[in-house]
């Protein structure tokens, strides 16, 4: 098979939750002096991190915000089957949602009363987002249908055509009928799946194209059509709902709305396909799970219905729709090839974020799984990266700084502000942003840069009971972090329980054992749990009798003692264990001395005994013990 010539990016683990997760910090806390959480707290010492700035920003976090409680996601409609119900509004919470439907082009385009603030006027795009309205409303609807190319009768929501694979690029080395070619209204996927994976993956290709379409309207390419399409009508005639329907004025005027070109994807059967397929062009690519090619123009990815995988297929996408979906006039030039490439990243990892239920797709909010990371690094290790320092990397920088992870981290974090908050200039900017970095031509009244961002980044993360309940989780969780937060029992006690939760820090949060059960009833799940400051105590250790695959608890500061410990007997994966403050004794030292895998262990501020102490450093002289 010949070579692909492909750039590579986005293969680094800072790609990956796990690149942020707090193993991973404590690998790099040990190698650059970083305390991280369950310890005293000092000042990240990092090149680009300055802790006079971080000092500020604490000081303001503690005594000068008042949290704002309002939608804290954007709302945009999905692609519903010809026989999905159509969305109820018997509800109070049901209307809430439906109404929430286009909530980024309010928050974009109005300017908030008493606000300076030029008018954006985009044609067409509160008439579209209307559309999608209407059609959760209707699901058989025929003119909205036909006015998407949606199938009109059929449970798929989704067309997709079939046939024997005879045109796939001749780079790609693959033989005629070794494979098989389907499309989409907007696809072209060249597979080695099997024609039901194929499709099932086709079908979240074009629901997350219809999503981003809805969000990037000002940047899509097909915004001029639809601007024809809605020309000389008022949007609010429609949300009156005395008048004429979106259905009714698009059926009158036989609007379609159709693509340019079609989006080339590779679909390869497995991880081992994946491999074999790029390893010979791209380095490291068996640490991903999704790639695209800017010089091929084409997106590569194998099927998983992970909800890392996931992610990552729509990150890689994301990268995709702005370079071939817009009327983007970049040529051989990649995004960000001078500076800014941490809006290039930060925006696909605001839309991994992306969660779609029962016709409704949110993206973004406080338990967006990449903000989780951002929480750790800003409260449990006291790092902080200003804007200013991301701005001027390429991507060639970026990937030669010492912690790509922080930068993705923080590149992720800032895009959330903008396009989570409440400040239309802020995700103007973005907007902004994005249309220089990839050349689009817009009319998009000039937005200065946004202040005081990290500053805001610190209020924006440090949560409370009123913004958690106020804005409820709906996605399947695996990370959550309340370390730094305002979070308490009350908060907690509105999420819904996780069977699949990796990592859970719940420091500071006074959690008792009850939230600890309800919140993670599969102990087994479990791989790092933080447990600083609550009031968690030994009641729990038949709960950490089970989470035998635990590799980082920290039960600093809490009334857990040698009960708690003797559960941790054998575990083989434990590598972290934090005990500063809590009440163990001299008896859980039998049980310490024996875990295979221990590589840092904090045990000041407890009742063992300085004998003791010095009998686990002679017994394990390899052992970080007390390291701070």
């Amino acid at each position: 098979m010949p070579a692909l010539m492909m750039p590579c990016r986005n293969l680094s683990t800072a790609n990956s939750p796990a690149a942020n997760s707090p193993a991973h910090a404590r690998a790099r806390r040990n190698a650059d002096g970083d305390t991280g959480q369950g310890s005293p707290r000092r000042l990240h010492a990092a090149r680009w991190v300055t802790g006079l700035l971080l000092a500020v920003l604490w000081s303001a976090c503690l005594t000068g915000w008042t949290a704002v409680h309002a939608a804290d996601r954007s709302v945009v409609g999905s692609l519903p089957a010809v026989t999905a119900a159509a969305m109820p509004q018997a509800n109070e919470a049901d209307a809430v949602w439906l109404s929430a439907i286009g909530n980024t082009a309010r928050r974009t385009t109005e300017a908030p009363a008493g606000q300076q603030l030029v008018p954006w006027d985009v044609p067409g795009w509160q008439g579209y987002l209307d559309a999608f309205k209407e059609l959760q409303r209707d699901p058989q609807n025929r003119a909205l249908r036909m006015y998407f190319g949606l199938p009109l009768s059929g449970r798929d929501n989704v067309i997709v055509k079939f046939s024997g694979g005879r045109s796939a690029p001749r780079w790609l080395g693959w033989r005629n009928g070794s494979y098989t070619q389907a499309e989409t209204a907007h696809f072209k996927i060249y597979s080695h799946a099997d024609a039901a994976t194929t499709r099932k993956v086709a079908a979240d290709l074009e629901r997350t194209y219809w999503i981003w379409t809805q969000v990037f309207f000002p940047l899509w390419e097909g915004r001029q059509q639809v601007s024809v399409h809605f020309k000389d009508v008022n949007p609010a005639d429609f949300a009156s709902g005395d008048g004429m329907k979106v259905s009714e004025h698009l059926a009158a005027r036989r609007a379609r709305v159709s693509s340019r070109t079609k989006l080339r994807v590779v679909l390869l059967q497995d991880a081992a396909d994946y491999v074999k397929t790029l390893g010979d062009s791209i380095p490291g690519i068996e640490r991903s799970t999704g790639f695209y090619s800017d010089q091929n123009r084409t997106s590569f990815f194998y099927p998983t219905e992970t909800i890392d995988g996931q992610a990552t297929r729509r990150h890689e996408l994301v990268h995709q729709l702005f370079r071939e979906a817009t009327r983007s006039e970049l040529t051989i030039d990649s995004p960000g090839q001078s500076s800014d490439f941490w809006i290039i990243e930060g925006i696909a990892g605001w839309f991994e974020s992306l969660h779609i239920d029962s016709g409704v797709a949110t993206i973004g909010g406080w338990d967006s799984p990449r903000l989780q990371f951002a929480r750790h690094r800003i409260f449990g290790r006291q790092q902080i990266v200003p804007l200013s320092e991301l701005r001027p990397d390429n991507m060639q920088r970026a990937q030669q700084r010492g912690d790509l992870a922080a930068f993705y981290a923080y590149a992720i974090a800032y895009t959330h502000l903008m396009m989570d908050g409440h400040s239309v200039t802020d995700r103007r900017w973005i907007y902004q942003l994005l249309a220089k970095q990839y050349k689009i031509q817009t009319d998009l009244p000039a937005t200065p840069e946004p202040t005081m961002v990290e500053q805001r980044l610190v209020q924006f993360l440090r949560i409370d009971d009123q913004r958690v309940t106020a804005n409820p989780i709906t996605r399947p969780w695996l990370n959550l972090c309340f370390n730094g937060t305002q979070v308490t029992s009350t908060g907690l006690a509105t999420i819904d329980p996780s069977n699949q939760a990796r990592w859970l820090d719940l420091t500071g949060t006074g959690a008792s054992n009850a939230d600890l059960f309800r919140l993670a009833p599969q102990p087994t799940s479990v791989g790092q749990l933080s447990l600083e400051r609550t009031t968690v105590d030994d009641q729990a250790a038949p709960w950490f009798a089970k989470a035998k695959n635990l590799t980082e608890l920290d039960i600093s500061n809490t009334r857990c003692g040698d009960k708690t410990v003797s559960t941790l007997a054998g575990m083989q994966a434990l590598r972290t264990l934090w005990l500063t403050g809590s009440a163990i004794t001299d008896r859980s030292l039998s049980v310490i001395n024996r875990l295979p895998a221990i590589e840092s262990i904090d045990l000041q501020r407890t009742e063992v005994s300085p004998r003791g102490l010095q009998s686990l450093k002679a017994a394990h002289p390899n052992w970080k013990i007390n390291p701070l």
